[in-house]
């Protein structure tokens, strides 16, 4: 049982900390290629717990859509000069920014985005979407904090005119209508003054400089913590850590930004004297002495009887 706790707690540590599959330009030759039902041609990066967006020039701009569900990825920008891609697919990530200047410069014809259930919270982000990508007419934000906000579908149709579907709903002309009206009344001129307010905040949040123990997951921590060497060695801590308390341990120092050093090896086991060989050395003494002192006795007899 205890063996079996270790082992779901190495699987739980190395897939939830920090198993990190790189978008190198050799995963990008590997990927599955196919045409999808829209007949575009598609690039597969589904489930391959990628961090970020990076070497994509490696795909020469030969693909209409990239399926990047279901990775770790935090920020979309980073694109070089794609003029192809119109269909981008980023459901289960962790996305919370968009990078509107490079998005606007590099991918200028996206004209489909989904953003299924990820971690975006801000206004602030719709309009930075409305400035990255020019011709989106298709867009999906569920799953998102940003759809409990007031005026959330108003305010997006406003920032992105040239949306048709928002959230999988068709886009009307009386919500168009509406959404203007929003934007010249003194409702829509405080809410614009919030987002410029949430917009300076997010830019102040994201020039912090990292501080150990600052990272709100250990995952996080370990991929700005410590060198490739040191990730290294914490992968190995883990594969040969022999308790759940030991795996506990070095989580815990990651999570804090510390370098988990080897715990010291145990103190050598103290082994008890060995009287055994002394007593035995004694009682063979005290035996030859008593065995002397009888063969005296016995002499002394022996010399009284013949004298007598």
């Amino acid at each position: 049982h205890k063996c079996h706790n270790t082992r779901a707690k190495k699987s739980t540590v190395c897939s939830s900390l920090y198993i990190h599959m790189r978008l190198s330009a050799e995963l990008l030759g590997q990927a599955e290629q196919r045409p999808n039902p829209l007949g575009e041609r598609e690039l597969i990066l589904r489930g391959l717990a990628i961090p970020m967006i990076e070497h994509l020039g490696a795909t020469r701009d030969a693909y209409d859509a990239i399926d990047f569900c279901d990775n770790r990825i935090t920020t979309i920008g980073n694109f070089p000069r794609l003029k192809r891609l119109s269909n981008l697919m980023f459901m289960n990530n962790a996305i919370e920014h968009i990078d509107a200047i490079n998005m606007s410069k590099n991918v200028p014809n996206l004209s489909c985005l989904i953003l299924t259930n990820n971690s975006i919270s801000g206004l602030h982000e719709v309009a930075n979407m409305g400035k990255a990508c020019p011709k989106l007419e298709f867009l999906s934000l569920l799953g998102n904090p940003i759809i409990r906000r007031q005026h959330y579908r108003l305010y997006t149709i406003l920032k992105i005119p040239t949306l048709k579907v928002l959230d999988f709903i068709k886009v009307k002309e009386a919500e168009r209508e509406k959404a203007q009206r929003l934007g010249k009344s003194a409702a829509g001129a405080a809410l614009e003054g919030d987002v410029r307010i949430e917009a300076r905040e997010a830019m102040a949040n994201a020039s912090k400089t990292f501080e150990p123990g600052e990272g709100r997951t250990a995952e996080e921590a370990f991929a700005t913590s410590f060198t490739p060497e040191q990730k290294t060695l914490i992968r190995d801590m883990v594969a040969n850590a022999s308790s759940p308390a030991e795996i506990e341990r070095i989580e815990g120092l990651v999570k804090r930004g510390i370098f988990p050093e080897a715990p010291p090896p145990p103190p050598p086991a103290v082994t008890p004297p060995n009287n055994t060989a002394d007593n035995a050395d004694g009682n063979m003494e005290e035996s030859s002495d008593s065995d002397d002192d009888d063969k005296d006795g016995r002499n002394s007899g022996s010399k009284k009887a013949r004298t007598s």
